[in-house]
């Protein structure tokens, strides 16, 4: 299989790097830093779930928590400016007698199993077993959990977009700007919350194992 392939060989190519005893404890480092960040994710789940049943008793925790998803996904965006584009990692296999679309097909199914799309559970499963549990049991609970994994996949596939256009041309940066600012002017120019409503109904329905919500996340990167 193309992708076990092409998995093998970054971890052959990381081997034969000269830095590689270096690299090895750069990554303990890395570990470490993600671990701390987990824990920390952990806590401020926790926290908020205390914080929002005192400081916002007229609405429900989970609520308020869903009702702002997209800031969550905008500093998620930012943060994966960070990572290396598919098409960075795509240009050793590009001489090899692998159609050039089988390729970009295979790094972005890479991309969808990244670890790191799991990353923000740490904070939301925790909040969501304390505030939502009770109502929707462990079932609700994993029913968000996959709904908010599904958001960070979608999430990834558009920063690789945003990002390879940006490549080609720096003006393709005001392509999410433009979003962005379409999105907060549905939030407060209106006055209903339009995008906070939205997105308290997509958590609730995540809860709720509403397949329509799932699918519709899942069909959003195509």
């Amino acid at each position: 299989m193309l992708l076990t392939e092409i998995r093998r060989n970054q971890k052959l190519a990381a081997k034969r790097n000269p830095m590689y005893d270096r690299n090895r404890f750069a990554k303990f480092l890395i570990y470490l830093f993600t671990a701390f960040w987990a824990a920390y994710l952990v806590l401020i789940g926790v926290s908020l779930s205390f914080a929002f049943e005192e400081d916002i008793p007229g609405m429900e925790p989970y609520d308020a928590l869903n009702s702002v998803l997209i800031l969550f996904l905008l500093i998620d965006f930012l943060i994966r400016f960070l990572f290396p584009t598919p098409a960075q990692e795509i240009k050793p296999y590009l001489l090899l007698p692998v159609s050039r679309q089988r390729l970009i097909n295979t790094l972005l199914v890479q991309v969808g199993l990244k670890l790191y799309n799991l990353f923000w559970l740490f904070l939301f499963v925790p909040f969501a077993a304390l505030t939502a549990a009770r109502y929707f049991g462990v079932a609700g609970v994993t029913g968000y959990a996959v709904g908010i994994w599904l958001l960070m996949t979608a999430n990834a596939y558009w920063s690789i977009l945003v990002r390879a256009l940006a490549r080609q041309h720096t003006l393709w940066l005001l392509l999410p700007a433009a979003v962005y600012g379409l999105l907060a002017l549905l939030e407060f120019v209106p006055s209903q919350g339009m995008v906070s409503q939205f997105s308290m109904w997509l958590g609730e329905a995540f809860l709720r194992w509403n397949l329509l919500a799932h699918a519709g996340v899942l069909e959003w990167p195509e």
